[in-house]
C-alpha cells in the first residue's frame, strides 16, 4: 500500500436508512494516513485501530461504513508490516546505539526521536553482521517521520548524510563480496 493507493480510495454512500460515518472526518483521516505512509508524518497501528468517526448528518449520507472499516483493517495491517519490516532485533553488543546528531535547528521540524532510533540500531547491525545485517536497500528505504513540531527531533540534514553513508558503504561492501 502507498500514499499514492490511499489518496485514491473511494468508498460508497451508506445504505438507505443509515447514516453511515461522516465523510470530512473520515477524509482528514485518510490525508493523515497517506501522510504517514509518504513518511511526512506519523501514525501508529493503535490510532487507526481506534479510529472512530461521528455518523453523518441527518440530512445527508456518509461513507459506508464497512467499506471504511475494511480499508482501516488494510491501512493496520500495512502498518504491522511496516513496524515488523523495520524493527531490528535487540543489538548484539549494546543496548542503545549512539549516533551524535544535533537537534533540528529553530523553525525546522526534525526526524522523529523514535525512527532516528530505529534507523541507529540498524545502522548498528550493520556495522556488526556485516553480510547478515541490512542492506543498503533496507537502510536507503526506511522513512523516518517528521517531529509533531519545529525544533523538535534531530536534524534531518545531519540524519540524512548518515543514512547516505551507511547506504554507500554498504554498496560498497555489497559490490566488494561479489
Amino acid at each position: 500500500m502507498t500514499a499514492e493507493t490511499v489518496r485514491s480510495v473511494t468508498f460508497d454512500k451508506a445504505p438507505f436508512g443509515r447514516r453511515g460515518y461522516h465523510e470530512d472526518q473520515v477524509d482528514e483521516f485518510i490525508d493523515r494516513i497517506e501522510a504517514a505512509l509518504d513518511g511526512r508524518s506519523r501514525m501508529t497501528v493503535k490510532e487507526v485501530r481506534e479510529a472512530e468517526f461521528d455518523a453523518a448528518p441527518l440530512v445527508k449520507r456518509g461513507y459506508h461504513e464497512d467499506q471504511v472499516d475494511e480499508f482501516l483493517d488494510d491501512v493496520a495491517t500495512e502498518l504491522e508490516n511496516r513496524t515488523r519490516e523495520m524493527d531490528p532485533p535487540e543489538p548484539t553488543h549494546s543496548e542503545v546505539p549512539y549516533l551524535p546528531l544535533p537537534p533540528a535547528p529553530t523553525g525546522v521540524r526534525g526526524y522523529h526521536p523514535s525512527d532516528v532510533e530505529r534507523l541507529a540500531h540498524l545502522l548498528d547491525r550493520a556495522a556488526v553482521e556485516h553480510n547478515a545485517g541490512p542492506t543498503a536497500e533496507q537502510i536507503e528505504g526506511m522513512q523516518l517521520g517528521l517531529s509533531a513540531y519545529p525544533g523538535q527531533g534531530y536534524h534531518p540534514d545531519a540524519v540524512d548524510a548518515v543514512q547516505a553513508a551507511w547506504v554507500e558503504e554498504l554498496r560498497r561492501r555489497s559490490k566488494k563480496a561479489e
